[in-house]
């Protein structure tokens, strides 16, 4: 008798059905990207994305949160209300990064870790690309810093404000983002205020002074080597505050 032969388990993989609400939302963010549809288009109303899709009430609406979700819909209510295009802006990426950080309470050392491997470039872009405007702003920041020594509460707030200054005319939205995202959580930590003396924060303007100089005048290369010297000066300065505290407790 032929012995019958029989397909081992291990060759048939898993069959995954998408859903329903998943294939519509992938039809519209496709028209989206593609810009079939354009920010501000209206998309059809829910009675007739059920009838066009053939889908439930409820797959459409589902299809619907999950694309307002990624900042590509937003819905409005009333008279002209409705379903419209949107596109992802910095607060949609800067977002979810800020509540990763916060979720998984980030330490601080990490995200100076991340500070010091972006803002060097950050700077270096801000020197190519920084417009007169953006100059003026820095030159305004930085006066108001260099008169705040005295005050560690306002000079912590404006030093934030004038490295995102210098992360704002890099004109990167990807770094511009995750600058932001870091910067909420750097100024809510209560380690730099350990970390700072009044002759800290008078070389820090001084440096901050340097570093604006070379953006002013576009010198990219300046620009970055002082960043990365300013950053990993802050950092040591951290690492050994940390230690010497984790020594006496």
């Amino acid at each position: 008798m032929e012995k019958r032969t029989t397909v081992a388990s291990s060759a048939i993989s898993n069959i995954v059905v998408q859903k329903a609400s998943d294939i519509l939302a992938s039809r519209l963010r496709q028209l989206i990207l593609s810009g079939e549809l354009r920010p501000g288009d209206p998309l059809p109303n829910e009675r007739e994305l059920v009838e066009q899709s053939g889908l439930g009430r409820s797959s459409v609406r589902e299809a619907l949160r999950e694309l307002s979700a990624e900042g590509l819909v937003s819905t409005r209510g009333g008279r002209g209300g409705g379903s419209f295009v949107t596109l992802p802006d910095l607060n949609s990426m800067r977002k979810p990064v800020e509540l990763f950080i916060q979720a998984n309470d980030v330490s601080f050392e990490s995200l100076l870790d991340c500070r010091l491997a972006v803002e060097p470039t950050l700077a270096r872009l801000a020197a190519l690309n920084r417009t007169d405007e953006e100059a003026q702003e820095l030159q305004a920041l930085h006066d108001k810093f260099a008169a705040s020594s005295d005050n560690v509460e306002e000079y912590r707030r404006l030093n934030l404000e004038w490295h995102l200054a210098v992360t704002r005319a890099s004109r990167n939205a990807p770094l511009i983002a995750l600058m932001e995202a870091i910067s909420s959580p750097i100024l809510a930590s209560s380690q730099p205020t350990s970390v700072t003396t009044q002759k800290i924060r008078e070389d820090t303007v001084k440096v901050h002074a340097r570093i604006q100089a070379a953006i002013m005048r576009r010198d990219a290369d300046e620009a970055f080597r002082l960043m990365s010297k300013h950053v990993e000066a802050f950092q040591a300065i951290s690492s050994a505050k940390s230690k010497n505290l984790e020594q006496t407790q």
